[in-house]
């Protein structure tokens, strides 16, 4: 009871608001007749009997073997005329089920001066398994279009690379530790043969993450052309993130290719690489790794013919070092000819 009196209570306030503020008395009179009108009209049209039209989608299936419905000239949609009580148009939501057509059911026939591959089916055809499908207080009445158009193709398989697709930012003095992976890497997709052979990857959705600082597996959804299915929707990246630091070694210039006749000297034996490294490998960088080369091969075609480029012939593999720079990037150096043997017998 207490319910019930709040509620008259607050239809009473309304109404004493609405006074205070002065409203139209004939303008509130005449919203409150529409509002009862609208309600009569209701309850009259629910019960009469009316026409109308709706689109629905086509589902097709008992497809002959080996074959697949090309989209585009297939026809996927129908408008189906029918006849049911108003107030059962308002309960249900026409077109929002699918009508499915089984075509092993149905006689095929090759379009007219077409490619064999264009079939249709005309809508009488088909008229019984719309019909059965539609709901029991609707009256089916007729469908359109009166040719139901289907474009046939020769369904092909195949297994193809899926291609991740990042955008990644990492915390400060953190990176990769190696190239991300996936799991599956491949997918097998199918579809028309047409379709199916000019595709050659399948890439994933952008996976965006930012201020990364550990290692992280994540589902990204594959992005799959229209036309093709698989039953793979998605795969697992798993992002590999490390810790950096920077280290230094001191490395000794090696000279190489230098003619029989001549010497070759450089004013500075070694250089400093600096360059980046993960903390799990920092201890286990030796100089030994590295080989640094001053070619004399260089010196042909060179810019600046008083210094001598070096560069860095060998460093260790798989082992994340990375950004490396070499101090100095060229030396001085002094070209002797070498005595010949009748010079040195002199």
């Amino acid at each position: 009871m207490s319910k019930k009196k709040s509620k008259i209570r607050n239809i009473k306030a309304f109404f004493y608001r609405l006074r205070r503020k002065k409203i139209n008395q004939k303008l509130l009179i005449y919203l409150v007749m529409v509002a009862i009108s609208s309600l009569f009209w209701f309850f009259i049209q629910s019960g009469n009997t009316v026409n109308t039209e709706a689109n629905f989608q086509i589902e097709y299936y008992g497809l002959p073997q080996n074959n697949i419905l090309v989209p585009g000239v297939t026809t996927n949609t129908i408008k189906i005329l029918f006849s049911a009580r108003g107030a059962t148009l308002l309960s249900h939501h026409a077109g929002n089920t699918p009508i499915r057509i089984d075509l092993s059911k149905l006689d095929i026939r090759t379009m007219p001066e077409s490619d064999s591959t264009l079939k249709f089916v005309t809508n009488d055809d088909i008229r019984s398994q719309v019909e059965i499908q539609m709901p029991y207080d609707y009256k089916f009445i007729s469908l359109k279009p009166d040719t139901i158009k289907l474009d046939f193709g020769i369904s092909l398989k195949k297994k193809v690379p899926i291609s991740l697709i990042t955008d990644i930012s990492f915390e400060k003095q953190y990176r990769h530790q190696k190239e991300p992976t996936i799991k599956p890497d491949s997918i097998t997709i199918s579809g028309s043969a047409m379709l199916v052979d000019t595709i050659n990857q399948i890439y994933t959705e952008p996976l965006k993450l930012r201020d990364v600082n550990n290692t992280i597996s994540q589902r990204v959804k594959l992005v799959l052309p229209e036309g093709v299915n698989t039953t793979l929707q998605s795969t697992e990246a798993t992002i590999y993130t490390e810790k950096y630091t920077q280290n230094s070694l001191e490395i000794p210039i090696t000279i190489i290719n230098i003619p029989d006749t001549i010497s070759l000297r450089i004013f500075s034996q070694n250089v400093t690489l600096k360059f980046n490294v993960g903390w799990h490998n920092y201890k286990k960088i030796s100089k030994e790794m590295f080989t640094v080369v001053a070619d004399f091969n260089d010196l042909i075609g060179i810019i600046r013919p008083e210094l001598l480029p070096v560069r860095i012939a060998k460093m260790p593999e798989n082992m994340g070092v990375s950004n490396i720079k070499i101090e100095p990037e060229a030396v001085e150096y002094l070209i002797e000819k070498k005595p010949s043997p009748q010079q040195n017998l002199q």
